[in-house]
């Protein structure tokens, strides 16, 4: 298994009763003793009517107090084959790094010690809470006199050594079997990599029916990819503690932020987001305010009570940047929102998109690219908010309107202000293509932290089922090749609708080299606790390559733009590119990822036998999602055959009315496959008592490309 050291022999090496071993113990004795202790001393029954001397009363003594909890701790470590290890570890997630399990050991819950580290407040007294809480919920019967298992937290010493020469060595951790299989000893540089190696040991563990745990003599070191790793927006407030168990570690939404009549400025979370400061940090996920797109302030009373800062010309809702003061404003938001329980971090957005009309047009502002000045005043707000938050330190988040001086931001950034990359047609795709800016690798090699902020889902605010571990692996692979920082994901419309996804992105975002997709898929169907793993990952890898290519052709969302026209009217005028085609290097649909026949009809034949397996799997929710797809990959078939049919002319050669009859048919048939099945899907994800009618976008889209395509094919006489 890529990532998991796991030895081809059951281990040796674990000690489990002197009575039967004659395991050197020399190494645990103090040093005024140990040489005075031969080897074959060592043995309990070899030592019990030695001389009374006080050197070997005492050797004696100190022997007995470190053999009595061993002899106490039951029966002695079983090996674990390797086949049997690599079924274990598929219930990690993310996979560490380094793990080998060689030994397990089978103790009642209610025996098994919890040790932690002296002064840590934080994460990691909340690590030996869930650890405590974990095995409490498990024990049947009361505490037994003696201890049978410890689990030891540490944070610091020689054991944590190693870990400072690891990348984000802050979140990297040990796990670290004593000899006699004991005890697991858990080693971290600080409280969080401490509750990293809990979690991770959280999964590991099991439990039987009479109470007992099943405890791996497990062997890790990990540490993650991505400095930050989480999300933003939709609810995934609703889901700090689901993403602290995948070590995911931010999570951002956006603020309620203005100014009064009076001129007093304003900052807070939004109704709901209050478990993002009140459980966040409890479970790992630090909060993230954000300051929304600085252009689109216009109704937040900034205007009112500061004219003098409304744009000369321009796009409506611009700021004149001329004007110092400005940043004394954005500042009080920074600090009000740092001022937030948890909170030591907020967003910046630039402005997103100002239409072409530009931003203010007075005398000063014209000396200069906006987008520079846009930026000089969100580092003057953070200087002057650092008067009365000295540890505060913020993101700034680009946008398609500052792509063309994403270079010059960057420059202008001192060094601990952090980016995100943001570029809502770029970034905000499922396209089988690169995603990052040369720029962005080469700041990012130069020492700046820089991270991304890509959807993970099929479109954004387009709900549409993906089951795609294929385009979440390549997409975080590209991240950490090419030296990012950190990723926040958008998953809409509903944390829920991309769950798979999400865990992908928590997955990759830290081994980016460890699992592929195939063992991701059969890791995730073990955790939901499904029959036939091995199916799932069948279906999983056959339905998520068709869907990448429809999805990744911006098939139907491009359906929703008159740029390019939308292909009943490129159909009518022949105006039509080949399979493979992407206009401008922007826009994808139709088929831009489908990049042959072959590769079509392929995908067909792929969609037919994913619908076979999820109705093998026998739950809707992968049957719905399977008929969706299957639909799309039809009625692109469908249109391929149409635009060979169709002359430039918009006639139908009378040899070919039949087939084009035919394949209008497909193609209406398919949609309205789609359009069936997006509803059902959508009520197998959602969560009770939450809004449905996600996918009724989708659906309304689905119909106008039905009735323009039936208008072509009343004109064409068919």
């Amino acid at each position: 298994m890529p990532g998991a050291r796991i030895s081809p022999h059951p281990a040796t090496c674990y000690r489990q009763s002197l009575v039967d071993s004659a395991c050197p113990l020399t190494h645990l004795l103090p040093a005024w003793l140990a040489p005075r202790v031969r080897p074959e001393e060592t043995n309990c029954r070899m030592i019990t009517h030695r001389s009374t001397n006080l050197r070997t009363a005492l050797t004696l003594f100190f022997l007995t107090a470190l053999t009595l909890p061993i002899l106490a701790a039951g029966p002695k470590p079983t090996p674990v084959s390797p086949p049997d290890a690599e079924a274990w570890i598929r219930h990690t997630i993310p996979l560490p790094k380094q793990i080998e399990i060689k030994a397990k050991v089978i103790r009642p819950a209610a025996g098994i010690q919890i040790a932690e580290p002296a002064g840590d407040g934080g994460l990691g007294k909340q690590a030996g809470d869930e650890l405590r809480a974990w095995v409490a919920a498990k024990s049947r019967t009361g505490k037994p006199k003696n201890t049978t298992f410890s689990l030891q937290l540490q944070i610091g010493g020689p054991e944590a050594a190693e870990l400072k020469t690891l990348k984000n060595a802050d979140q990297a951790y040990r796990i670290i079997p004593n000899q006699a299989g004991t005890a697991l000893q858990m080693v971290a540089l600080t409280g969080r990599g401490l509750y990293y190696a809990a979690r991770t040991l959280q999964q590991l563990l099991r439990t039987n029916a009479e109470g007992n745990v099943e405890i791996p003599l497990a062997r890790v070191t990990d540490w993650p990819d991505l400095a930050k790793r989480g999300l933003w927006g939709s609810d995934c407030y609703d889901h700090l503690r689901w993403m602290g168990e995948r070590k995911m570690n931010i999570a951002e939404q956006i603020s309620d932020h203005g100014v009064e009549p009076q001129g007093k400025p304003y900052a807070r979370l939004k109704g709901g987001r209050e478990p993002m400061v009140r459980e966040g940090p409890r479970c790992g996920v630090d909060p993230v305010p954000v300051i929304l797109h600085l252009e689109q302030l216009a109704g937040r009373g900034i205007f009112q009570a500061f004219p003098q800062f409304k744009a000369q010309g321009g796009q409506a809702g611009a700021i004149c940047y001329s004007k110092p003061e400005f940043a004394g404003i954005l500042a009080d938001w920074l600090v009000e929102l740092g001022r937030l329980p948890g909170v030591s971090e907020v967003d910046v957005w630039m402005a997103e998109n100002l239409h072409g009309k530009g931003g203010c047009q007075c005398p000063d502002c014209r000396k200069e690219d906006r987008n520079v000045l846009e930026v000089r005043t969100i580092v003057a707000a953070l200087k002057k908010a650092r008067e009365k938050l000295p540890d505060l330190t913020i993101y700034v988040l680009t946008s398609e309107e500052t792509e063309d001086s994403n270079a010059r931001i960057l420059r202008e950034l001192p060094p601990e202000v952090k980016l995100w990359y943001y570029h809502s047609l770029l970034t905000y795709n499922s396209a089988e293509s690169p995603m990052l800016r040369k720029y962005l690798v080469d700041a990012a090699r130069d020492g700046h932290w820089v991270g991304v902020c890509p959807n993970v889902t099929a479109f954004v605010n387009f709900a549409h089922p993906f089951t795609g571990a294929g385009f979440i692996h390549y997409r975080m692979n590209e991240f950490v090749s090419k030296g990012m920082s950190g990723l926040i994901g958008y998953a809409t419309p509903r944390v829920n609708y991309s769950l798979f996804n999400v865990e992908a992105a928590a997955e990759w975002s830290w081994n980016a080299q460890g699992r592929t997709p195939r063992e991701f898929a059969l890791s995730w169907a073990v955790r939901q606790g499904m029959k036939d793993p091995g199916k799932f990952a069948d279906w999983s890898e056959t339905i998520g390559a068709v869907a990448w290519d429809v999805y990744g052709s911006d098939w139907p969302s491009g359906e929703m733009r008159t740029t390019p026209p939308r292909v009943a009217e490129r159909l009518r005028k022949g105006d039509f590119g080949g399979l493979g085609t992407n206009l401008w290097g922007v826009y994808r649909s139709p088929w831009a990822d489908i990049k042959n026949v072959e590769h079509l009809n392929s995908d067909v034949a792929q969609a037919e036998r994913a619908v076979g397996l999820a109705r093998e799997l026998g739950q809707q929710e992968f049957v719905q999602e399977s008929l969706v797809v299957q639909g799309y990959i039809r009625s692109l078939k469908a249109l391929y055959e149409l635009r060979s049919i169709i002359k430039p002319e918009g006639r139908v050669p009378a040899v070919r009315s039949e087939d084009a009859r035919g394949y209008f048919k497909l193609y209406a048939d398919s949609l309205q496959q789609v359009a069936a099945a997006l509803p059902r899907w959508e009520e197998t994800v959602r969560k009770p008592g939450d809004i449905h009618g996600f996918t009724d976008k989708p659906i309304e889209v689905i119909q106008e490309m039905l009735k323009q395509m039936a208008k072509l094919q009343v004109e064409l006489g068919l």
